[in-house]
C-alpha cells in the first residue's frame, strides 16, 4: 500500500471530522447513551473517545472485506495512541497546568495521523498466528473500560472534570 493514498488521507479527515462532531455531541443531546460514544465532561480519560471512535470505524472502513487479521493492526494501535492521548494530555494540563486549547487540538490531529501511520507500521507484526485474536481481545479490554469508566470512574487524575475539578460520575444525568 502506498503511503496515505487518496482513499486514507479523505478517510483521515472524515475521523477528524467526527472526532469534532462526538466531542459536542454529549453536550447537544446528553444522556447515557451518548455518554458512551462522546466526552461526557471534559476529563481526559473521557477524550479518548473523540480519538478512539473514529480511528476504530477508519480501520473497519479501510480493511472492510479483510476480517480480523487486516484490523488487527487497527486494533493493535487503539491502546498505543490511547495511551499516548493520556500520557501527553496527563502531563500537560496535570503535571504542568496547562490549559491552552490549542494544544489539545494539535495532540488530535497529530494523534489522529500517527494513528493511521501505525496501523500501516504494526500491519507486518499482527500477521503471526494468534495475534489478530490478542489484538481483538485488547481492544474489547479498551472498549470495556472505556464504558466502564464513563459511568463509575475512580478518583484520580485522568477522571476528573479539569474544567470544575470533579469526578464524571456525580455529573452524569440520571
Amino acid at each position: 500500500m502506498k503511503y496515505f493514498p487518496k482513499k486514507v488521507t479523505i478517510t483521515l479527515v472524515a475521523a477528524l471530522g467526527l472526532g469534532v462532531v462526538l466531542h459536542f455531541l454529549f453536550h447537544w443531546l446528553p444522556s447515557p447513551i451518548t455518554a458512551l460514544i462522546s466526552p461526557a465532561q471534559e476529563s481526559l480519560w473521557e477524550h479518548l473517545k473523540i480519538l478512539l471512535i473514529p480511528l476504530l470505524l477508519s480501520g473497519l472502513y479501510l480493511t472492510h472485506g479483510r476480517g480480523l487479521d487486516g484490523l488487527a493492526p487497527w486494533l493493535l494501535t487503539l491502546p498505543i495512541v490511547g495511551g499516548a492521548m493520556l500520557l501527553m494530555g496527563y502531563v500537560y494540563h496535570i503535571a504542568l497546568h496547562g490549559d491552552w486549547m490549542g494544544f489539545d487540538l494539535i495532540l488530535y490531529v497529530a494523534l489522529m495521523a500517527a494513528g493511521f501511520v501505525l496501523a500501516q507500521v504494526l500491519a507486518p507484526l499482527t500477521l503471526r498466528p494468534g495475534i489478530p485474536i490478542l489484538c481483538l481481545v485488547v481492544a474489547l479490554t479498551v472498549g470495556w473500560l472505556i464504558i466502564w469508566f464513563t459511568f463509575f470512574p475512580p478518583d484520580m487524575a485522568l477522571f476528573v472534570d479539569l474544567s470544575k475539578h470533579t469526578p464524571t460520575f456525580y455529573i452524569l444525568p440520571h
